[in-house]
């Protein structure tokens, strides 16, 4: 029900917003990428099974990719999650997407074997042939506008002085070159060797609080996290003014295990960890927010 509630209000809060002029979105991901490019082969099914969703990769906005030989392989995952990230949607634009889509597209999970006719494709270059895909197959259409709209931004408190958990992480770096580690690879000197996405885990000494890390990563991508995790019904934007990627720690969470987090705490106790190990804070503000919107899109795809 609140899911429902949250989805009309985001619809009724996207339709009430100003809309501005039309101007070019191509992100330069994309052009950088190559603008238009296609799968081989493709194989689609529809999954009907509880079995979880997974792939051969990590199918979020993050850089993390190990290289598959230009396979794409994934198994119940959301025509909304596969559109999440073949345009590399924050989790803001995501909940705008899903407000004014029909039900099933976040719902109906699908199975996907695909093959690029690229020896070695980046992350970017596959959302690219996902994009071709879902145009190719389930007839998808989109369009973007931007709007004016209620925003969270991301500003350093002392201009030009990040929190003591914020680095820059610095070109001559080559520790972190390289695809994400697994798991248990240990970390290299105090943050955490997983380049290009961010990681969240608890904390053994606190069962209650969280913890982000992340090494060469962009503050764009801290914001769409944020966004995720903290509630707060808005988008959350960077504009602290920092270039480049950033190595970072963030942990928040009661000063007790035995203080309730729900969502209006968690709020508190994330914009504290920003403000004291980030040297940020969240302002409140209308800022330009780009949203992808569906035009048309098919429940089921064309014969493979």
């Amino acid at each position: 029900m609140l899911a429902s509630v949250q989805r009309t209000a985001l619809a009724l809060l996207l339709l009430g917003a100003c809309r501005l002029p039309a101007q070019s979105t191509t992100p330069d991901w994309q052009t950088a990428a190559g603008t238009h490019l296609s799968f081989e082969v493709a194989t689609i099914k529809p999954n009907t099974s509880d079995e979880p969703a997974h792939g051969n990769f990590t199918l979020g906005p993050g850089d993390a990719y190990t290289n598959t030989g230009g396979r794409f392989l994934t198994k119940n995952i959301s025509l909304l999650d596969y559109i999440r990230f073949a345009w590399k949607l924050t989790d803001g634009q995501v909940a705008l997407l899903e407000a004014s889509a029909p039900k099933w597209v976040s719902t109906a999970g699908f199975d996907i074997e695909a093959k690029s006719d690229l020896p070695n494709p980046t992350k970017d270059q596959m959302r690219l042939m996902v994009q071709s895909l879902l145009a190719d197959r389930f007839a998808l259409h989109t369009h973007t506008e931007t709007h004016e709209l209620p925003a969270l931004a991301m500003v350093l408190i002392t201009p030009g002085k990040p929190g003591p958990e914020l680095h820059p992480h610095s070109p001559t770096d080559n520790t972190c070159s390289g695809a994400a580690p697994s798991p248990n690879q240990p970390s290299i000197a105090s943050t955490p060797n997983f380049c290009g996405s961010l990681r969240s885990n608890g904390v053994a000494s606190s069962p209650s609080h969280v913890r982000i890390t992340g090494q060469k990563v962009p503050l764009t991508l801290l914001a769409a996290q944020l966004g995720q995790m903290g509630g707060f019904g808005r988008p959350i934007l960077d504009q602290t003014g920092l270039t480049g990627t950033v190595d970072l720690t963030l942990e928040w969470g009661p000063d007790s295990d035995t203080e309730p987090m729900d969502s209006n705490s968690r709020q508190t106790y994330m914009q504290r960890a920003l403000r004291d190990q980030l040297g940020i804070k969240l302002d409140p503000r209308t800022a330009p927010v780009t949203v992808l919107l569906i035009d048309h899109i098919n429940p089921q795809p064309s014969a493979n």
